[in-house]
Formats: structure tokens, C-alpha cells, sequence
């Protein structure tokens, strides 16, 4: 906190810094270190390479047959000493998969096919490769972690209630703070991120969430104008970001223009390990 602390008191928001500080959630960074896929031991942490799942895993894919790509995989007992805020479950692995050929945006309730979460908790799994169909694969990186604080975009709920805060100055630094600001040590900004804040790119999502997963389509004006809206919106604070997923030039992707994937979970969904109720976003610039 000391550090984000400073760098407020950098970008000139001394005086509201402790305003801006209620808003703060501290997440787990993930850290990713290309590493050929045969030296991460199996059930470990990693992106990309081939999953660990059990010998009766059906690959999941898509109402037209396009098998997703495997992205990575989280062993929650090496994240369990970074969750402060108690969110995830406290053993076995959550494996993400996305149609990396389509990259559904997630503003469609009929995006709901072109992606999956799993959550295994067999001792047993086994490397496997994935279907011959899909050509190309995303090389392996092991993961590790640290906690990082993380302060709202202008867009998500608590990003809102900073508006009646700050002065059109100090709204302007906040801007420079959230564009420009990198953690020590840090070189870049590609970011992988489990729960706190997330790094937003083109609009709020806890909104979007809720009602995309209620049967409305945000592709356009037409699910935020509908009735529904006011009943659901008090519940989008429900909300939590499972997983951020940033591109990787490196590893051999890329979502849409240098973008993000973000997987969001309620909380209770996440406290009663339901997986199968994830959704996903993709923002990209």
C-alpha cells in the first residue's frame, strides 16, 4: 500500500490520496517466465503448452465443433498464500480455454460456448496434447505470483463514486496515474492479474456481466436500455475478476489489438467452486 501511496503523492493527487485509497484491492500478479513445457512439472502453474487434466477429460468446444485452445492453468495451492481476500478454493487446478480462432468478445449471450473453466481436483492428471485440429498452440510459461494493490478504472462501479471526489485536475492525474503508473521492478505493462481491480480498456464489465449473463446482448445499446436493466444493475458489484489475461507477443498470441481477456465469477459462484458460470470478456485498444 506504501508504494501505491507514493505514487499517488508522484502523479500530484497528495491531497485525496487517502480519498482514493478506500477504493483499493489488492490482487495476485501473475508472473510468466517462458519455459519449455517439459521442464514445468505437471498440475504446476503455467500459460499455455499442454494441459494437466484427467484421463476422462472431454475437450470442450464450440456448438459448431472448433475445439477451444487451452490457456493456462492455476495450481491453487500455490496461489492459496496470495489470496488475502479469500476468494478462490484452496486446492486444485483451474484450466481456462477460449475459441482463440473466433475471440468472442463476450457482449453476445451466445458467446457462452466459446469459452470454459474447470476445476480439477483429482490427484491423478496427465499431460496431454491438444486435438490435432487446432494448429497452432500458445508456447508454455511457468507462472508465479505476488500480491499487488490496484485502484478502479473511471468506468467500474467504485471508479464512479471517485467522480464526486476529485476535481477535474486531480481526475486528469488519476487518468495519467492509471495510464502510465508501473510497479516497482516492473518493465512493462502487460499484465496478468487474479481478482482486485482490472486493468480496463474499453468500459465497464461488472455491468456487462450481469446483464449479458441475464440474457441481454451489450453489443449495443440494446440490453443497457432494456427494463431488466434496473432490476440486475444493484447485483453487478457481485462480480469478481477470476482472471485477467493480458497478450503475450512473446508466447504467440494476441486478443484482438494488443487486448486483454478477463474471466469474471460472482463470488458466491467462486465460494461454491460453480466454474461453469464464468464469463468472459474480451477488451482490446
Amino acid at each position: 500500500m506504501e508504494k501505491l501511496r507514493a505514487a499517488l503523492y508522484d502523479f500530484g493527487l497528495k491531497e485525496v490520496a487517502e480519498q482514493i485509497l478506500q477504493f483499493a484491492k489488492n490482487s495476485i500478479r501473475a508472473i510468466a517466465t517462458p519455459t519449455v513445457d517439459k521442464e514445468i512439472q505437471i498440475g504446476h502453474s503455467k500459460i499455455g503448452g499442454a494441459p494437466d487434466i484427467p484421463t476422462d477429460f472431454v475437450w470442450p468446444q464450440t456448438k459448431n465443433g472448433q475445439f477451444l485452445h487451452f490457456l493456462c492453468q492455476l495450481n491453487l495451492a500455490e496461489i492459496k498464500p496470495f489470496d488475502s481476500n479469500n476468494l478462490l478454493p484452496t486446492d486444485g487446478l483451474l484450466s481456462f480455454f477460449y475459441d482463440v480462432v473466433e475471440q468472442p468478445w463476450g457482449f453476445d449471450p451466445n458467446d457462452e460456448d466459446g469459452f470454459h473453466v474447470f476445476h480439477f481436483t483429482q490427484a491423478k492428471l496427465q499431460r496431454t496434447e491438444q486435438p490435432n485440429t487446432l494448429m497452432e498452440s500458445i508456447n508454455s510459461a511457468a507462472l508465479s505470483f505476488k500480491n499487488e494493490w490496484t485502484l478502479p478504472s473511471w468506468e467500474s462501479p467504485d471508479g464512479q463514486k471517485l467522480t464526486d471526489l476529485l476535481t477535474e485536475e486531480q481526475e486528469d492525474a488519476y487518468n495519467d496515474f492509471l495510464f502510465d503508473w508501473i510497479d516497482e521492478g516492473e518493465t512493462e505493462h502487460t499484465i496478468h492479474r487474479i481478482d482486485g481491480h482490472p486493468n480496463m480498456i474499453q468500459g465497464d464489465m461488472y455491468l456487462e456481466c450481469q446483464l449479458v449473463t441475464n440474457g441481454l446482448y451489450c453489443g449495443d445499446s440494446t440490453g443497457y436500455d432494456h427494463p431488466l436493466r434496473k432490476e440486475l444493475e444493484p447485483h453487478a458489484k457481485d462480480w469478481r475478476l477470476l482472471l485477467q489475461l493480458d497478450s503475450e507477443d512473446d508466447l504467440g498470441y494476441m486478443w484482438g489489438d494488443s487486448g486483454k481477456i478477463y474471466f469474471w465469477i460472482r463470488e458466491q459462484d467462486c465460494k461454491n467452486k460453480a466454474f461453469d458460470k464464468v464469463w468472459a470478456i474480451l477488451q482490446c485498444y
